[in-house]
C-alpha cells in the first residue's frame, strides 16, 4: 500500500510529464501546423494555418522571443515575451 507521502512525488512528476507533452506539436491541432528547428543554443517553432507563417517563437536560453503576423501582410512584430501564441484573426477569415 502506497502512502501520501510515496504518491505526493510521484503525481507531480507525472504532471510535469503532462505538461512537458504540451509542447507546440501538441498544440499543433488548434493552431496549425508547427516546426520547430533547433540552432545551436536556440530553439525556432514556426507557427503556420493552411501554409501561411503566422507566428515566430524564439527560445535562447531563458530568453523568449515572439513574432507575430498580426494582419497578414507578411511583416512580424515584436509581442512581449508572455504572449500565447494564437492564429490571428486573418487566419480564421481564411480558413473558412
Amino acid at each position: 500500500m502506497m502512502t501520501i507521502g510515496r504518491i505526493l512525488p510521484v503525481l507531480a512528476a507525472s504532471a510535469l510529464l503532462a505538461l512537458a507533452t504540451l509542447s507546440p506539436v501538441a498544440l499543433a491541432a488548434s493552431q496549425g501546423q508547427v516546426t520547430t528547428q533547433q540552432q545551436g543554443d536556440r530553439l525556432v517553432h514556426e507557427y503556420r494555418l493552411e501554409g501561411r507563417l503566422y507566428a515566430i517563437e524564439i527560445i535562447e536560453g531563458d530568453q523568449r522571443t515572439v513574432l507575430v503576423d498580426a494582419d497578414g501582410d507578411g511583416n512580424f512584430r515584436r509581442q512581449p515575451a508572455d504572449t500565447e501564441i494564437r492564429p490571428p484573426s486573418w487566419t480564421q477569415k481564411q480558413s473558412q
